[in-house]
C-alpha cells in the first residue's frame, strides 16, 4: 500500500510539473501502463478497423492572409514559429493569445503554396468557422503598415480530415514528406495533424468541390467519427474547448499538441505562456471524460456509445461526485461551505466529451457530477490520454 501510494505521488508530482522526462522505474511505470490502459482510443462503434476514411468538416472556416509581410506580421501573433512555414510545406497548429495570455483562438496555418512566380506569400488560417468574423476582427486591429491583405475564403475551399487504419501512433515526418503525402491525395494544400501524437491523420485543404484521390479502401465518414477520435485522444478544438479570452493555452494542452514554441522570439500574450512553462506547474489540463448514469457501474476504460441521451451543455461545472468518501456535501444552508467546482465540461458527443479538470482530482481516482441540459445529475469520469508524454520521477522519495 505504502509503494502504491509513492507511486501515485510521484506520478502526480511529474504530471503537474508537465516535464518531458523519460526515466525508467519500476513503481511508477506500473502507474503509466495503468493510464495507457485506461486510455482506449476508439469505440468498437467508431473503429476503423481495415481501411482509412476522410471526413469533410464544414463546421471549420478559412481566412487568407496575403503580402509581403504576411510571415513577419503573423510571426508577432501566434504561438508557434512562423519561419518554418514561411517557404512553404505543411502547416501547423497555432493560437492567437489575448495581451493577458489567454487563448483568443485556436487554428491550423497551412501555406498556400502557389506555383504562381514572384506571387506573394499567402496562408490559410483554418478555425471554428463561428470564430471567424472575430479572428478576422481581431488579425485586423495589428496589420497597421503591415504589407498584407485578408479575405474570407471558406466558400472557395474544403477542409478534409483523412484518418488512417488502424489508429497507432506514426513517426512525424518532415514537411517535404508531408507534401508528398498530401499530393497524393491530390491536395496542395494541409498538414500533418500531430496534435495527438500523429493520432488524428492529415488535414487536406482542396478547392470548393474538387475530389480527394485516395486509395479504394478508404470511405468518406461522418463527421461524428471525427469529433470521436478527436476526443477519445483529449484533443480540444474550436470554441466549445478553447473559451476565448479564458483559456490558458497550457491547461489545453497546446504545448503537448506542438502549438506553442517556447524557443521564438515575441509575440501577444508571450509572457504568461513563458513563465507558466518555465515555472513547471499546470494543475489542470483538458481530458477525455466519459458520462454515466449515477447507478450505473464506473467505468474501467472510455468506451463511447452513440446512443446516450442526456446532453451536456458546454461550460458546466464539475463537481465532486456525492458517494465518494470525504466529498464534500452540497451546500444546505446559508452558513454551509459551498462545493467548488473541480474543473468545466467542454465538447462532446454522445457519453464522451472534453473537460478541464484538476490533475490532482483524476490521479486520484475521483469522480464528478455535473447536470445535464434538463437539471438531471449525470456522473463523469477522466482519462489519461495514451499519447500524452510520461513523466518519472529521477530519483524516487527526493521530494
Amino acid at each position: 500500500m505504502n509503494m502504491l501510494n509513492q507511486t501515485r505521488s510521484v506520478f502526480l508530482r511529474n504530471m503537474i510539473r508537465g516535464g518531458s522526462r523519460l526515466v525508467s522505474g519500476t513503481g511508477c511505470c506500473t502507474r503509466t501502463s495503468i493510464i495507457r490502459q485506461n486510455s482506449t482510443l476508439l469505440s468498437k462503434e467508431s473503429s476503423i478497423e481495415n481501411s482509412g476514411v476522410y471526413i469533410q468538416l464544414p463546421t471549420r472556416g478559412l481566412l487568407e492572409i496575403r503580402g509581403k509581410d504576411a510571415s513577419k506580421f503573423l510571426q508577432g501573433l501566434i504561438t508557434n514559429h512562423m519561419p518554418r512555414i514561411e517557404n512553404g510545406g505543411g502547416g501547423f497548429l497555432a493560437a492567437f493569445l489575448s495581451p493577458k495570455g489567454r487563448v483568443m483562438y485556436d487554428v491550423f496555418i497551412h501555406p498556400a503554396n502557389s506555383d504562381k512566380e514572384n506571387a506573394d506569400p499567402s496562408f490559410l488560417i483554418e478555425c471554428d468557422a463561428r470564430a471567424l468574423p472575430d479572428l478576422h476582427k481581431h488579425i485586423a486591429r495589428f496589420v497597421l503598415r503591415s504589407k498584407v491583405k485578408m479575405v474570407g475564403v471558406t466558400d472557395s475551399y474544403d477542409v478534409y480530415s483523412v484518418l488512417d487504419a488502424p489508429a497507432v501512433e506514426t513517426p512525424s515526418l518532415d514537411s517535404a514528406a508531408v507534401m508528398v503525402r498530401l499530393a497524393k491525395m491530390n491536395a496542395s494544400i494541409g498538414s500533418l495533424d500531430n496534435r495527438a501524437s500523429n493520432l488524428m491523420g492529415y488535414r487536406a485543404i482542396v478547392p470548393k468541390g474538387h475530389a480527394l484521390n485516395l486509395p479504394e479502401n478508404y470511405r468518406r465518414g461522418l463527421l461524428e467519427e471525427y469529433h470521436v477520435r478527436r476526443i477519445m485522444n483529449g484533443v480540444p478544438e474550436g470554441m466549445d474547448d478553447f473559451i476565448p479570452g479564458t483559456s490558458l493555452p497550457l491547461e489545453c494542452n497546446l504545448d503537448y499538441m506542438n502549438g506553442v514554441d517556447f524557443r521564438k522570439g515575441c509575440y501577444v500574450g508571450q509572457e504568461l505562456t513563458i513563465r507558466t512553462y518555465h515555472k513547471g506547474i499546470t494543475r489542470k489540463r483538458v481530458m477525455p471524460v466519459q458520462y454515466f448514469n449515477p447507478d450505473a457501474p464506473e467505468p474501467e476504460i472510455i468506451e463511447y456509445n452513440k446512443n446516450f441521451t442526456p446532453v451536456i451543455p458546454p461550460q458546466s461545472e464539475l463537481l465532486p461526485a456525492k458517494t465518494e468518501v470525504g466529498a464534500t456535501p452540497a451546500a444546505s444552508s446559508s452558513s454551509a461551505r459551498p462545493v467548488r467546482a473541480s474543473g468545466r465540461t467542454g465538447s462532446n458527443i454522445g457519453n464522451i466529451g472534453l473537460a478541464l479538470v484538476k490533475l490532482e482530482n483524476v490521479a486520484e481516482g475521483h469522480t464528478f457530477d455535473v447536470m445535464d441540459r434538463e437539471g438531471a445529475n449525470v456522473r463523469a469520469k477522466a482519462f489519461f490520454p495514451s499519447w500524452w508524454p510520461k513523466q518519472v520521477e529521477e530519483k524516487q522519495g527526493s521530494e
